[in-house]
């Protein structure tokens, strides 16, 4: 791993972090120190959480050829302790992608922002300003 910084400004505990261009997901200390690592088939989609029962929930780039500005994910995955996924949700077509963030609910089920793409006639239908369109 390695450090950059560890000054008396650094929160005491562990960093979660999945670096962009990697399958992996990272637990380090404060001292750089690798805690744990998650593999995946993917690359992160910009969000990885531990759950309270020490399982990861983290978006994936599936690399939807519609959706490909910043943030873009397309699944949501549960890996276990061990590395073992134990749920995929996949939500990329070329009508829907989920994007940047999700939130896991107290009952199991996760919130998702998602993109969904609209016709130029259906944005200005629902309010967008076409003068903001290409």
């Amino acid at each position: 791993m390695g450090l950059i910084l560890n000054d008396s400004a650094a929160y005491t505990g562990y960093t979660l972090f999945a670096p962009l261009s990697y399958e992996v997901t990272y637990l380090i200390d404060n001292q750089g120190r690798l805690i744990h690592s998650w593999p995946s088939s993917y690359t992160p989609g910009l969000s990885a959480y531990l759950t309270e029962t020490g399982e990861l929930l983290r978006t994936a780039c599936v690399h939807n050829s519609r959706f490909v500005q910043g943030g873009t994910g397309g699944r949501v995955e549960l890996i276990d302790w061990d590395g073992s996924l134990t749920w995929a949700y996949d939500y990329s077509t070329q009508l829907h992608c989920q994007h940047h963030d999700i939130h896991q609910l107290p009952d199991g089920n996760v919130l998702m922002i998602a993109w969904e793409y609209k016709t130029r006639q259906e944005a200005i239908a629902a309010g967008r300003n076409p003068e903001f369109l290409r």
